[in-house]
């Protein structure tokens, strides 16, 4: 017996049943796009979209598009309270920032997320790490996290980012750890296109270690307060932080960091500083 073709005929039939469900995925997320597309878009969660500067200032075809987006994602994600409950704008405010960073992908691409835990205030988990081959074990007070599609916010936090207007923003933070996580490495580096990895690799690495350096001498720039020390604890955190600026603050991230502002801009695939032009920045 051909224990090698065998192998081969089995490889092929994984493959065959891999491609069938993902076409199976396909029309039906198309489906839905469809029935979604026909419908009429909700008036209380226009309301509540209102209240939001940046959706006032999209084009209307983008307006359209964020709206199936939304209305998709409300639709096929778990929405779980933490010690409270959810409503209407809770979930429209947390789809529009997670679909708002999708809005230059192709509908279905980039929405790995399927769970989101919603606490009133920050929360405290338990941290576990490593040092001298004894692990210790520390209590953190976050607000928010995200881990192999569930993403956790403080709901406290979202609201502070919308009111003050800033260049922070908690659910921008946090899927943007979701994409970088896309390939199964939390490093700062999600996927990308083509062969633009060193050319991604040498640009992040450059400012992120230029930053560090200006630290570590403490020596402080614009620049380094625009970012904040966060972003500087790591490369993933680097990402986070950066795609805060790249949607909150736009014009001022490319002032700051152009090279960095055109690796995001070819990655998300959206120019957000002639996108949002007119968004006051502070």
């Amino acid at each position: 017996m051909n224990y090698y073709l065998l192998l081969i005929q089995f490889l092929f039939a994984l493959a065959g049943l891999f491609l069938f469900w993902q076409s199976i995925k396909y029309f039906r997320r198309m489906w839905q796009y469809k029935k979604l597309k026909s419908m009429p878009f909700p008036q209380p969660y226009e309301n509540i979209l209102q209240n939001i500067h940046q959706y006032n200032i999209l084009s209307p075809l983008h307006k359209e598009k964020i709206q199936l987006l939304i209305l998709t994602f409300i639709e096929n994600k778990e929405f779980v309270g933490a010690k409270m409950t959810i409503n209407d704008e809770i979930k429209v405010i947390i789809a529009f920032y997670a679909c708002l960073m999708r809005l230059g992908f192709d509908l279905g691409d980039k929405d790995d997320v399927s769970t989101v835990i919603i606490y009133p205030k920050h929360f405290i988990v338990n941290e576990t790490h490593s040092s001298g081959g004894i692990n210790h074990t520390e209590k953190s007070v976050l607000e928010g996290q995200s881990a192999n599609g569930t993403v956790v916010i403080s709901w406290q936090d979202i609201k502070y980012d919308i009111t003050q207007q800033h260049k922070d923003n908690v659910i921008i933070h946090e899927f943007a750890h979701e994409l970088d996580f896309e390939d199964g490495f939390a490093d700062g580096t999600p996927v990308l296109d083509g062969s633009n990895y060193r050319t991604w690799s040498n640009v992040f690495s450059n400012a992120f270690d230029t930053l560090r350096e200006q630290r570590d001498d403490k020596v402080s720039s614009k620049k380094s307060l625009f970012l904040g020390s966060y972003a500087l604890k790591n490369e993933a955190e680097f990402f986070a932080v950066c795609s805060e600026r790249f949607f909150e603050s736009p014009k001022a991230f490319k002032r700051y960091f152009p090279y960095l502002y055109e690796e995001l801009k070819g990655f998300y695939r959206l120019d957000t500083a002639i996108l949002f032009k007119d968004l006051s920045e502070s």
